[in-house]
């Protein structure tokens, strides 16, 4: 999944748009919307998504979606915040959708055709996305009443934005990108639910030459029923259980160091390790990584070798944690590629640490204090 996850928005620079027409009223607007976007070929766009319930903690999730407009094909991948990779991979391709919770392999599919932002909505898209091909955010209900346009311009991520207001008992807002009719935010409540999303990075000219519409299932594995498969991931247990186990042999993993050098874990083959796992969004695990690091230092484990995994592939956000944290041993970018190392790991929070040797695996643990006991 290419996500990067900075604020920032990548605007179509490489082709022109005409400018929307201009609208007499946020009907018009929506209208001129969802024309816009039947007009398009293809679409990149990473949402961020931020729900609460009233005085909350917020809950923030990344969705990614890959649209292919023509076609009529959609895959989109869903990240926690926090999360070392996504959780939940979806795609919808001729009336099939499958669901796939990558924590436990497990698939759920059901078969039936959806118009195009049905399917956005189905794939657990988020609302923007949707909400470009429906005219309206999907999971608010429409209201009698006609859509509002606010006065003035607004501008969302350094691009110019017309705000529309959905009517109903809690109005929602849509900001409308005025160059390429794409939405940028949405915003509003659902009963007790506020939302917030906002476009992080768009691109209407994106090369799916890589991206997979497809979504096989594992060999002998069953199709889950959807609704019982939702049921079965929200008690996956713990984490720790899917780890790899001391005595089988480590999956092999690549990265980038921060020279751009592409690392295999292989390289390591004959000697041991140990590996901090961590993620830049999630400062304690840096601070964990840095202290194991230290740790090691100090009590001269000069032999075992100490590599750092970071999370995600936005090099520049790594290095700016290894610059805070003062970090001086190997540093490998997982990325999110078929070898990436949090996945054939099984790891989704952070940190932790893998002490292997000659590519076996020795001890796994979360616990700081386990880790340094290695060092002695």
């Amino acid at each position: 999944m290419d996500c990067r996850f900075v604020s920032r928005c990548l605007l179509p620079l490489l082709f022109s748009v005409a400018p929307l027409a201009p609208t007499r009223d946020g009907d018009d607007a929506l209208a001129a919307m969802t024309a816009r976007s039947a007009k398009l070929e293809r679409v990149r766009v990473l949402v961020r998504n931020e729900t609460r319930l009233r005085d909350g903690a917020p809950t923030v999730r990344y969705f990614e979606s890959f649209i292919d407009v023509r076609g009529g094909r959609v895959r989109t991948q869903v990240r926690d915040f926090g999360r070392a990779t996504p959780h939940l991979v979806s795609v919808y391709a001729d009336g099939l959708l499958r669901v796939r919770q990558l924590e436990c392999g497990e698939t759920a599919e059901q078969s039936r055709p959806f118009a195009l932002g049905e399917a956005l909505s189905a794939t657990a898209a988020g609302e923007l996305a949707a909400a470009a091909f429906l005219g309206r955010p999907p999971s608010f209900a429409a209201a009698p009443g006609k859509a509002t346009l606010a006065d003035g311009g607004e501008a969302i991520g350094g691009v110019g934005c017309t705000r529309v207001t959905l009517p109903g008992a809690q109005p929602v807002d849509l900001w409308i990108g005025d160059g390429d009719g794409f939405p940028r935010r949405v915003r509003g409540k659902s009963g007790p639910l506020e939302l917030e999303e906002t476009v992080v990075e768009l691109d209407l000219a994106p090369d799916f030459r890589a991206v997979e519409f497809a979504l096989p299932l594992p060999e002998g594995a069953p199709r889950l029923d959807m609704a019982a498969a939702r049921r079965a991931w929200a008690k996956l247990g713990p984490e720790e259980a899917r780890w790899p186990q001391p005595g089988d042999d480590s999956p092999d993993f690549a990265g980038v160091d921060l020279e751009g050098k592409v690392r295999l874990l292989s390289e390591t083959a004959e000697q041991e390790v140990v590996l901090a796992f961590w993620n830049h969004e999630l400062p304690a695990s840096v601070d964990g990584a840095a202290a194991f690091e230290a740790a090691w230092r100090e009590r001269g484990a000069k032999p075992l070798l100490f590599w750092h995994v970071a999370a995600g592939r936005d090099r520049a956000a790594v290095l700016s944690a290894v610059g805070r944290a003062s970090l001086r041993e190997m540093v490998v970018v997982a990325g999110e590629h078929a070898k990436n190392a949090f996945a054939q790991f099984s790891i989704w929070r952070c940190p932790v640490y893998v002490r292997l040797s000659d590519l076996q695996v020795v001890e796994v643990t979360a616990d700081l204090a386990q880790a340094k006991r290695w060092l002695r």
